[in-house]
C-alpha cells in the first residue's frame, strides 16, 4: 500500500499499492452493491405482517447487526420489541407484550450479556401465544452501545419445550443441552480467524520501538510482513430460575486456544496456546414492577466501562508474546473480576475489582478498584460519574527528573455528560468525559479529557454519520517535580479508544492530544463502513521534541454474512511526523496494514 522515502529528505516517494489492497478495495465495492434494506420495510420474516403491538422502526433508518460475542460489556441504549403475527385479539396480543417485556427485564442491567440475552429469548418463547422469539444486535448511534431487537411472532402454534440434546436426544438442537421456561445450559464454540499484512510496520524502525520489549523476540523490518491466526472458545454456560423467585444463578466456563503462523509484529515463530477464558458465577435479581435488576458476579469474566475510555474488554486480557493471535485479540476475560451493580429505570450504579489478565511471566499484580453511577434518559441524558483507586500495582514510572513514582496509590475521578438531541435536533449528540488523577503515596496531578459532537443524517441514503471528537490525556511536564502524564493502561475498545490501529502500536494514549473525524454508513442490514481521520499530537515534549506523531487514515468494513458468520475488513495508512521522524533520526517511513478477519459462533 505504500512505497519507501527518499532518503533522509522528509519528503514521501509516491505510494505504491500491492496487490491484496487492490483485491480487498474490489471486494468492498462489491458489498457496496448490496441493496439497502430498512428495519422499517421488513420483519425477521417477510411472511408474517408486523404485529400492531409492535413497536414501529423510524422511517429510513438502517442499522447493520453486530456479532454479539464482540460486544460483551456494552451499554443496551435501546430494546426494541419487534413482533409479528398475532392471537385473536388486539387485547391479548398486548397482553402477550407485556409479557414479553416482563421476560426481558432482567436484560435492564444495562449491559449487553449474551447469556442473559439467550435466556430470556428462552422464557419469552415459552409463553403461550409465541411461536417463536429470537434477537439480534444492532449498531447503535450512541457511542459505545448497542441496540437489542427482541422479535416474536404471535400465534396459536409453537415450537415445542423443552428442547436440546439432554432433554431430547437430539443431536440437530445443539448447542442447547437443556432449555425449558426455567433454566437454560448451553455449549459455548466462538472462533475466528484472519489474514494479516503490514509495509513497513514499526514506521520500518523496528529497533526504536521494540528493544526494551521482552515478548519482541524476531520483529520485522522495513518492507512487507504476513500473517495468519485463528482462535476457538469452547466451554459451557447456563441460567437458571432459583424456585418462583425473581432471582436467577448464572455462570460460565469456557478455554481459548490460539495460534499464529507467520511473521507478526514480534516474532515468527509458529505457535499455539490455550489457556482458560471464562470461569465465573453469580445472581441476577429483576423485579419487573419497579424496573429494577441487581446483579453480582465472581470470576474471569468481561467487563467494560462505558466506551472503553477508561477501561476496554479489549485491553483485559493478554494476547502478544506466547499468547497467539496478536490482532485478533480473542482473550478479554479479567483475570479476577468482582462486579456488582443495581440499575432501577435510568438509574444504576456499579462496583468493580478487577484484575487484568498481564502475560504470566510479566504479571504486575494490579488491581483496580472503583464506583460509576449513571443516569440515562433514553434519547436525551447521558450522566455518570466514576472514582477508582489502585489498591496494588508492582508497576513504577520514572519522571524526567528520574524521581520514581508508583503506580499504587493512584485515584482517579471521573464525570460524563452527554445529550443525544443537542438544542432539540434529532440526530446530533453529544458526549463529554472528564477524568482527574492523583496519588496518595506521590506528588501526581494528571488529566485526560474529550468532547465530540456527532450527527446521524436519519433521512438520507444510507444514515450517513459524521462525528468530530477531540481528545487530550496529559503528558509529564519535564519543569515541575510532580507527575502530570495520565495512567490509563486499559483504555481501548474495538475502535472508539485505539486512536489509529497503527499508531496505536507506539503511541498509548498518555501524553497525546487527538483530533478524530469518522464518516459511518449503512448501505443494508448486512453491511456497514466507517472512515476514520486521525491527528496525533504531544500534549508534553518528548525527550526528542514536541509537535506531531503523525497522522492516520483507517477504512473498516462489516460484513454480518449470517447470524453466525461475521467479516471485518480494515485497511490503515499512518504518516509519521516530527516526533516519529526524530525518534528514528529520520529513517521513519509510512506504515500500512490490511486486515481481513472472519468470527463464527454456534
Amino acid at each position: 500500500m505504500v512505497g519507501g522515502e527518499n532518503g533522509r529528505s522528509g519528503r514521501p516517494a509516491p505510494a505504491a499499492v500491492p496487490a491484496g489492497i487492490v483485491c480487498c478495495l474490489v471486494l468492498l465495492g462489491i458489498l457496496a452493491a448490496v441493496p439497502s434494506v430498512s428495519l422499517a420495510e421488513q420483519g425477521p420474516d417477510e411472511a408474517v405482517p408486523r404485529s400492531s403491538v409492535s413497536d414501529q422502526p423510524v422511517p429510513g433508518v438502517v442499522r447493520a447487526p453486530v456479532q454479539p460475542e464482540l460486544y460483551e460489556g456494552y451499554r443496551i441504549s435501546l430494546v426494541f420489541y419487534d413482533l409479528l403475527g398475532g392471537t385473536d385479539s388486539t387485547a391479548n396480543d398486548r397482553a402477550l407484550r407485556r409479557q414479553i417485556e416482563n421476560k426481558a427485564e432482567p436484560l435492564a442491567t444495562g449491559t449487553f450479556t449474551k447469556l442473559f440475552a439467550d435466556r430470556a429469548i428462552s422464557e419469552i418463547h415459552s409463553l403461550e401465544g409465541i411461536q417463536s422469539a429470537s434477537y439480534t444486535l444492532y449498531e447503535s448511534e450512541q457511542p459505545g452501545a448497542v441496540v437489542l431487537v427482541v422479535s416474536a411472532t404471535l400465534g396459536p402454534e409453537k415450537e415445542p419445550l423443552p428442547r436440546g440434546l439432554i432433554s431430547t436426544g437430539r443431536v440437530s438442537e445443539l448447542p442447547v443441552l437443556i432449555e425449558d421456561e426455567r433454566k437454560l445450559l448451553q455449549l459455548r464454540l466462538n472462533g475466528g480467524l484472519g489474514a494479516y499484512l503490514e509495509h513497513n510496520p514499526w514506521f520500518a524502525s523496528p529497533e526504536v520501538y521494540t528493544a526494551l520489549s521482552p515478548i519482541a523476540l524476531d520483529p520485522p523490518g522495513p518492507g512487507t510482513t504476513t500473517w495468519a491466526e485463528a482462535w476457538v472458545e469452547y466451554g459451557i454456560s447456563g441460567a437458571a430460575q432459583l424456585g418462583n423467585t425473581t432471582l436467577y444463578a448464572f455462570g460460565e466456563a469456557s478455554l481459548l486456544t490460539s495460534g499464529t503462523i507467520g511473521q507478526d509484529l514480534f516474532r515468527s515463530d509458529a505457535r499455539t496456546r490455550t489457556l482458560p477464558e471464562k470461569a465465573y458465577g453469580g445472581f441476577l435479581w429483576a423485579q419487573t414492577d419497579s424496573q429494577s435488576a441487581a446483579r453480582l458476579s465472581v470470576g474471569r469474566q468481561d467487563w467494560q466501562l462505558n466506551t472503553g475510555f477508561l477501561f476496554s474488554r479489549f485491553s483485559a486480557g493478554a494476547n502478544a508474546g506466547p499468547n497467539a493471535s496478536l490482532f485478533l485479540n480473542p482473550r478479554t476475560a479479567y483475570q479476577m473480576a468482582i462486579l456488582a451493580k443495581y440499575k432501577r429505570a435510568g438509574f444504576s450504579a456499579e462496583f468493580f475489582d478487577v484484575d487484568p489478565a498481564e502475560l504470566r511471566d510479566f504479571d504486575s499484580q494490579t488491581r483496580f478498584q472503583g464506583l460509576n453511577v449513571a443516569w440515562l434518559d433514553g434519547d436525551a441524558w447521558d450522566l455518570g460519574a466514576t472514582a477508582y483507586r489502585v489498591p496494588e500495582s508492582q508497576v513504577e514510572f520514572l519522571t524526567p527528573q528520574e524521581r520514581v513514582v508508583p503506580r499504587k496509590g493512584q485515584s482517579t475521578l471521573a464525570i460524563r455528560v452527554g445529550h443525544g438531541t443537542v438544542i432539540g435536533i434529532n440526530g446530533l449528540a453529544a458526549l463529554g468525559e472528564y477524568a482527574r488523577q492523583g496519588n496518595e503515596e506521590a506528588d501526581v496531578e494528571a488529566h485526560a479529557w474529550y468532547a465530540q459532537l456527532g450527527y446521524t443524517a436519519r433521512d438520507l441514503m444510507w444514515s450517513p454519520s459524521l462525528t468530530y471528537r477531540y481528545a487530550s490525556f496529559s503528558g509529564d511536564d519535564p519543569y515541575t517535580e510532580a507527575r502530570e502524564a495520565f495512567d490509563a493502561p486499559l483504555s481501548g475498545g474495538l475502535d472508539e479508544w485505539v486512536q489509529g490501529i497503527i499508531f496505536r502500536k507506539v503511541v498509548t494514549n498518555t501524553n497525546v492530544n487527538s483530533h478524530r473525524v469518522r464518516l459511518n454508513w449503512v448501505p443494508s442490514e448486512r453491511v456497514s463502513y466507517t472512515f476514520d481521520y486521525f491527528r496525533l499530537l504531544t500534549d508534553e515534549p518528548t525527550p526528542v521534541g514536541s509537535g506531531a506523531y503523525g497522522d492516520e487514515i483507517d477504512f473498516a468494513a462489516r460484513w454480518s454474512i449470517s447470524d453466525h458468520l461475521f467479516f471485518l475488513g480494515v485497511a490503515g495508512l499512518a504518516w509519521p511526523d516530527q516526533v516519529i521522524r526524530a525518534q528514528t533520526e529520520d529513517t521513519a517511513r509510512r506504515w500500512a496494514t490490511l486486515q481481513a478477519s472472519l468470527f463464527w459462533n454456534l
